[in-house]
């Protein structure tokens, strides 16, 4: 058994299903639920828990994407020169450039939500204002979403290919 690939391995899996995971939550139940609801609710749960999802889901995608860098170079029999040159190559090459999308776009929809967030609690942004955050986060938000998902069903394809 190599206990450094079946370490890197678990890092690899477990911080992405968190960052997956997390990315799917807030797309599909939290962000549509908090507009629904709107107004000061909206204001205090973004107050409450952007600065969180910031560390959480960013420290998740890096510890993912390092774990992963590392196994591609010492997994027995794979390497950098594979990727998009075999099955397994362009699987994972797939899943590693969805993933780094995911994780730039994930930044950008960070920065729109603390702007939201700013604008809400000050309370001087407007309405139009608002209504374009949002959309750009709502838009940025599903994107991410369909990358990671993609990441991750092109990797776990990747062995059987």
């Amino acid at each position: 058994m190599n206990t450094e690939l079946v370490v890197l391995r678990i890092l690899h899996i477990v911080a992405g299903v968190f960052w997956v995971g997390a990315a799917v939550y807030l797309t599909v139940i939290l962000e549509p639920k908090l507009r629904q609801i709107g107004g000061t609710v909206e204001r205090d749960v973004l107050q409450a828990i952007s600065n969180l999802n910031s560390y959480w889901i960013t420290g998740s995608a890096i510890v993912t994407i390092l774990a992963g860098f590392a196994l591609i170079s010492r997994t027995p029999g794979r390497g950098f020169d594979q990727l998009f040159s075999t099955a397994w190559g362009t699987a994972i090459g797939i899943g590693l450039v969805a993933s780094l999308l995911s994780f730039f776009l994930s930044g950008m929809v960070g920065a729109n939500t603390a702007k939201l967030r700013r604008g809400l609690a000050a309370g001087t942004v407007s309405s139009e204002a608002i209504a374009s955050l949002q959309a750009r986060i709502t838009m940025g938000s599903r994107i991410n979403a369909l990358l990671v998902l993609i990441a991750v069903g092109t990797m776990a394809a990747a062995r059987y290919v």
